[in-house]
């Protein structure tokens, strides 16, 4: 039997370690379309873009006739955040937990990277459900590279 924990907690190991490979640089300069099933109501489209301090959000609901744009800092840890670390926002940071901060408001979330895949254009990250929300469920959404940019995206400073 503690050979067999052993052996389980080894495993766990490994496969954590393997998704902390994944690196900001490889996020920077990529665009990214939220894959959204035929039947899946409401319909609408959601594309992410990052660059070297910023990922923008940038939502469209055609039934509301409503758009949604968001800059938000991130940082890549490999460890669930409890605050937000301003400064590794613009640094080199590696792991499977993409964390973000809207700086109008002050407030801080993340989600998991579960796999990011460059070659096939595939990114899914896992969205918990957290602790105190009524509703809500966790979410693992996909999304298809539709650009990758070999110069890093200039910094929107006009907006918050």
């Amino acid at each position: 039997m503690k050979h067999l924990c052993i052996f389980f907690l080894a495993l766990v190991a490994c496969l954590k370690l393997s998704a902390q490979g994944i690196s900001s640089s490889q996020l920077v300069g990529t665009t990214w379309m939220e894959d959204i099933p035929e039947n899946y109501m409401p319909k609408h489209t959601c594309k992410i873009s990052f660059d070297s301090t910023i990922i923008r959000y940038e939502a469209y609901f055609p039934k509301i006739e409503m758009s949604l744009n968001k800059q938000l800092d991130f940082y890549l840890t490999d460890i669930v955040p409890e605050t937000f670390d301003s400064t590794l926002v613009g640094t080199e940071t590696r792991g499977c937990y993409l964390v973000m901060s809207n700086r109008k408001i002050k407030g801080m979330s993340y989600t998991e990277i579960l796999s990011l895949d460059l070659d096939s254009g595939d990114l899914y990250l896992l969205h918990r459900m957290r602790p105190g929300v009524i509703g809500g469920r966790d979410i693992t959404t996909h999304y298809i590279l539709i650009s990758k940019n070999e110069e890093p995206l200039e910094a929107d400073t006009t907006k918050p």
